[in-house]
């Protein structure tokens, strides 16, 4: 095993972090002036009876404060075709929600994306303090598969897609 370059503890935490790849999802909600959303590699199953998730969102991020204190929610894991949505969720000021992007018309008042293999619609359940972050348990109420796709992945601060081999 190779050894972390000298720093402290939450540097090493933060690049130990950089190297276990995770799927990236976009979690969504509706606000009174629009819909506010943001990219999340954090997002877990935590129970198929009921059907739960999870996410973590940073404490301060204004889209964080809007998603643990909406009603509804809108969680999209992206595929290979969704990169550049993605990368754009992730910048600050970046357009969003847009027509080009592949945002179709909203089911309950959130955008949905055309080209995700999947959207998963559900409510915050519990919103727990966690260091500088939430952590957000989602009960899903609804789910909906899109087209075939292979996953969008981020690891060591880059997204990838991956092809997987045939099966035997």
């Amino acid at each position: 095993m190779t050894s972390a370059p000298a720093a402290s503890l939450g540097e090493r935490f933060r690049a130990g972090f950089r190297l276990h790849a995770s799927g990236v999802s976009l979690v969504t909600c509706a606000t009174a002036d629009g819909p506010v959303g943001l990219t999340a590699s954090s997002l877990a199953s935590v129970s198929a009876t009921p059907p739960m998730l999870s996410f973590s969102v940073r404490r301060t991020t204004s889209a964080g404060a809007a998603l643990t204190s909406s009603s509804r929610l809108a969680v999209t894991v992206l595929g290979e075709n969704d990169l550049e949505v993605a990368a754009a969720f992730a910048r600050h000021g970046a357009e969003r929600f847009t027509a080009d992007q592949g945002f179709v018309e909203e089911v309950e008042g959130l955008p949905t994306l055309k080209t995700a293999p999947v959207v998963m619609w559900g409510r915050p359940s519990r919103v727990i303090p966690a260091g500088e972050s939430w952590l957000v348990l989602a009960e899903v109420t609804e789910v909906a598969f899109g087209p075939d796709a292979g996953p969008l992945i981020y690891w060591n601060r880059a997204y990838r897609t991956f092809t997987a081999p045939e099966p035997r």
